[in-house]
């Protein structure tokens, strides 16, 4: 298992963290024996199966220098009406979540933040939840209501900053959505610096390879040299100088973790954080009532 990093624990500790879910952790579920839900690479290419010769070339190559963006423009284009129909066939089906997404929930963070367009992860909080307790609000558009999040600290959110399958005219998922949606949307930018500069960031099942968050990490790292790290839970496989690339442009530290039997080790790591992180608490509940003796008697 991982080495935690106790700066990591003290912050979900004390409900700090950010959790940023890409799509590995959506492709953590199955939907029978032999299928899961695919990442984004998987499904563009099944999409090109039944295109035109010239076009499933293009898409290939496309894949291959994992140019996403514009694979997915040609495809929405050659689609036409049907595109949404096709996302909608994927990502609309009804599946159980995962022993991933359920050891996210029980790190008891405020925020989740995804990039999924699925409904995963608000079924594993539903199910979490206990009669009485406080439900959480999803958010699936960007805009000048979502700053909310950082005052309403009573409040809980999934944020799905790349829309939700309940609403796809809204989805980003080609290049020209995320020069609308993501990259020409200032309040984008801006509320995910925000967070960045105010929370900790905790990636699960993400890849780095969404230009519009990268882009934000390694601006992140530029502009504030001294601000603490962030922390992304990756493969063990991941080259050293990857790692470095992660830590020094995008202020980005690894915790490695065995990708071996379709990434059983993952949620175990998760459900080690969360222990750590009871503990935790329960340490800084015993030193405040502690410190409240002392000070009451003298």
């Amino acid at each position: 298992m991982a080495i935690y990093n106790e700066d990591l624990i003290n912050d979900l500790a004390q409900q700090r963290v950010v959790l940023f879910l890409g799509a590995g952790v959506s492709s953590s579920v199955n939907l029978d024996a032999d299928n899961r839900f695919k990442g984004w690479p998987t499904f563009l290419e099944d999409a090109a199966k039944d295109r035109e010769s010239s076009l499933k070339r293009q898409i290939k190559k496309l894949l291959s220098s994992k140019d996403y963006l514009l694979a997915c423009e040609l495809l929405q284009a050659d689609y036409g009406e049907s595109w949404e129909r096709k996302i909608t066939e994927e990502y609309g089906r009804a599946a159980q979540p995962s022993s991933l997404h359920k050891a996210l929930i029980s790190l008891g963070q405020r925020i989740i933040l995804t990039t999924n367009f699925d409904k995963l992860i608000e079924s594993a909080w539903a199910s979490s939840l206990a009669d009485g307790e406080r439900h959480f609000k999803v958010i699936s558009k960007v805009d000048n209501d979502i700053f909310k999040v950082l005052k309403e600290h009573n409040t809980s959110y999934i944020i799905k900053i790349h829309g939700s399958i309940d609403d796809v005219s809204n989805i980003v998922f080609s290049r020209s959505q995320y020069i609308r949606l993501a990259f020409g949307n200032e309040n984008y930018s801006l509320f995910l610096d925000s967070l960045l500069l105010n929370y900790t960031f905790l990636f699960v099942g993400f890849s780095m390879d969404d230009p519009a968050i990268t882009s934000l990490m390694e601006l992140y790292a530029y502009r504030y040299p001294r601000s603490r790290p962030h922390y992304i839970i990756t493969s063990s496989n991941i080259p050293q100088n990857i790692r470095e690339i992660h830590r020094r442009l995008r202020k980005l530290i690894v915790i490695p973790y065995n990708a071996k039997n379709n990434h059983a080790e993952l949620p175990e790591l998760i459900k080690e954080m969360a222990e750590k992180v009871e503990i935790k608490m329960r340490t800084n509940i015993a030193s405040m009532l502690a410190k409240t003796a002392a000070s009451e008697n003298p």
